[in-house]
């Protein structure tokens, strides 16, 4: 090969490269083009809550769950956009069940310090049916090609049933102009349905409150005996409860509640001893749970108060949590009667969030069900209860004409049916259990403040 054949090959060999070079740019910003042409997917819906949202679809974007998915108090829903390596975008909504403790500010610059960054702007705008404040935030880090930037943009905004949502949209690369698009796009989405189950459950509540409570623990004259069950119908423990209302001259109108239950099955042995006092309007109470690994001889105790300033205060071992009571809480140990309230009132759906005994959070959805065929005789109600964050998904409840639970079919991650029995049936079966059996009802049956904590 001659000389100038060389010099001419090399010039068209890097001819050539600058060729790739360039076609890879320019293919590289048709993609982000053609990604920054993203279409919203159809309403996506937080059952029970009357709230829709909607998250890109389309053009390279995954969404990370089909719907909300509850955790530690918040629903969240989450849309990824991978461009490559070191480019993507990331969308992420979250509805709070209970209220911030931290200004709208420090929440921004909170989140200004997680990711290194400055908040370039922030202000208040009205998106389709919602204002949100917002704030733009800025950091800038090294990499190969010199300089990567993340950009976010997060919102909050208070929706009429006191609850909170947020939107984050975070964008990494070196064309971050698709966030803040993408956020106005996705705020303007928000649709939410005032006439909801979760706005019956708080009217349901403020009469079971003021009225209800009062009169169906009035009307209960004894101690409750079931068995938990699995499905081929073996016994794997029982559980037993009781609720009254006395009234004494330092304690007017104080309910106490009273459980208890017991489980083995496996290689899993566990007791739960609960007592809850309160005034029957739920304006503070104090309840203490004893949870006992009998295995490894193990037990935690866990208290839970409410003040008269509307704080619950959760106490267990070395931990202290501390959260705002809201007009939607109810607490674990009141629920059967709350569900004997539901099925005397013209609801046909409401939304609590129960509170549980060892101070988490479920929000649960109560709808009556049509009956199909009763796995007990004398069932003349059923109700469907769908929890949200606990391994007990769903829980059928049926009732008999005088609204007494005969039988309770739970599915989830651990599913059993609670039946109706006699305590003699108990004592028979689990005749270790006979003492603690019978304190569940001497709890009741005391002045409410009289035995020792």
């Amino acid at each position: 090969m001659t000389d100038s054949e060389k010099l001419r090959r090399f010039g068209l060999d890097k001819i050539a490269l600058l060729l790739l070079l360039l076609a890879g740019f320019f293919f590289a910003e048709l993609i982000v083009s053609s990604r920054g042409n993203f279409k919203l997917s159809k309403p996506v819906s937080l059952q029970g809550c009357g709230l829709a949202v909607a998250v890109p679809t389309g053009g390279g974007f995954r969404r990370l769950s089909d719907g909300f998915e509850y955790n530690a108090n918040e629903f969240q829903l989450s849309c990824v956009l991978q461009i490559d390596n070191d480019e993507g975008v990331i969308i992420h909504w979250e509805y709070f069940i209970v209220p911030f403790e931290t200004t709208v500010d420090e929440r921004f610059q909170t989140q200004a310090s997680v990711i290194g960054g400055t908040i370039e702007e922030t202000g208040s705008e009205k998106f389709g049916q919602f204002a949100f404040d917002y704030a733009k935030i800025v950091s800038d880090s090294p990499d190969k090609s010199g300089k990567t930037t993340t950009l976010l943009f997060s919102g909050i905004t208070q929706l009429p049933d006191g609850r909170t949502l947020t939107l984050e949209v975070a964008q990494k690369g070196q064309n971050v102009d698709l966030a803040e698009k993408i956020f106005r796009s996705l705020a303007a989405s928000v649709n939410f349905t005032p006439d909801n189950p979760l706005a019956d459950g708080r009217k349901l509540l403020d009469n079971f409150r003021q009225k209800d409570l009062a009169d169906i623990v009035q009307k209960k004259g004894r101690q409750n005996y079931y068995y938990i069950k699995n499905y081929t119908g073996q016994a794997l423990g029982f559980t037993t409860d009781a609720i009254s209302l006395k009234t004494d001259r330092r304690d007017a109108n104080s309910l106490t509640a009273a459980s208890l239950y017991f489980l083995h099955s496996g290689i899993t042995s566990l007791a739960e001893q609960s007592l809850l006092r309160c005034d029957p309007n739920l304006q503070n109470f104090k309840w203490i749970s004893q949870q006992s690994n009998l295995l490894i001889n193990r037990d935690l105790i866990t208290s839970i108060e409410l003040d008269r300033e509307g704080t619950v205060t959760v106490k267990q071992e070395n931990t202290v949590q501390k959260f705002a009571f809201t007009s939607t809480m109810l607490p674990e140990m009141l629920f059967d009667a709350f569900i004997e309230s539901f099925l005397q009132s013209s609801f046909d759906s409401v939304m609590v969030d129960t509170i549980l005994s060892d101070g988490r959070i479920t929000p649960a959805l109560i709808t009556r069900t049509e009956l199909q065929k009763p796995a007990e005789p004398n069932v003349a109600s059923a109700v469907k209860i769908a929890f949200s964050g606990i391994d007990a998904s769903q829980q059928i409840i049926y009732f008999d004409s005088n609204g007494e639970i005969l039988l309770s079919e739970v599915r989830g991650k651990i599913s059993y049916k609670l039946e109706r029995t006699e305590k003699d049936r108990l004592a028979a079966d689990f005749p270790g259990w006979l003492e603690k059996l019978e304190q569940i009802g001497q709890y009741i049956l005391k002045n409410p403040g009289t035995e020792k904590e």
